[in-house]
C-alpha cells in the first residue's frame, strides 16, 4: 500500500524561488515605489485584479486605514 514516488513538483521549494525573486525585485524599494508598482501589477486571475481594482478605489477615497480584524480561532 505504500508505494514511493518521486515528485515532479515541489511546493515548498517553488514557494521559497518565488519569495526570494520577489524579495530581490521589491527589497530596496521605498513604499511608494511599492505602492506604485503594485498597482501597476496585472493579474491574471480576474477575481484577484478586481480585489486589487477595489483596493485602489477604497485607497483613493481615503477609506479608513486601519488593520482587518483579527479572526478568532475555532
Amino acid at each position: 500500500m505504500t508505494e514511493q514516488r518521486s515528485k515532479t513538483f515541489d511546493c515548498v521549494q517553488g514557494m521559497r524561488q518565488i519569495r526570494d525573486r520577489l524579495s530581490e525585485e521589491i527589497g530596496d524599494r521605498s513604499y511608494e515605489e511599492l505602492v506604485r508598482w503594485l498597482r501597476s501589477h496585472g493579474y491574471s486571475d480576474p477575481f484577484l485584479q478586481r480585489l486589487a481594482e477595489r483596493a485602489a478605489q477604497h485607497s483613493a477615497s481615503g477609506g479608513p486605514k486601519q488593520a482587518a480584524p483579527e479572526r478568532q480561532s475555532r
